[in-house]
């Protein structure tokens, strides 16, 4: 099973373009990486993280995220890194 960590920044978004963004990422099966504020060091909204795990490919995260950020109608730029699972 695959399991893909996504990071999305909305550029001019406000934080009600994240909570669309979240909602449409759940719709899709993504959850979001909660991270402790103390240790974040630019504003809440400036970028989010999620995971998607699955018997799923690269080719359909990929869409599956295009196809949310674009119900936000903002500019964006994302990253996706599969995790590989560690070997004993």
């Amino acid at each position: 099973m695959a399991r893909f960590i996504t990071t999305i920044q909305l550029h001019n978004a406000a934080e009600a373009d994240y909570e669309k963004l979240n909602t449409e990422l759940e719709r899709a099966s993504f959850k979001g990486i909660k991270k402790d504020r103390r240790l974040q060091k630019e504003a809440p909204a400036a970028r989010r993280e999620y995971n998607r795990e699955g018997n799923i490919t690269l080719h359909e995260v990929t869409d599956a995220v295009v196809k949310a950020i674009a119900k936000t109608g903002k500019k964006y730029s994302f990253t996706i890194i599969r995790n590989k699972p560690a070997y004993s």
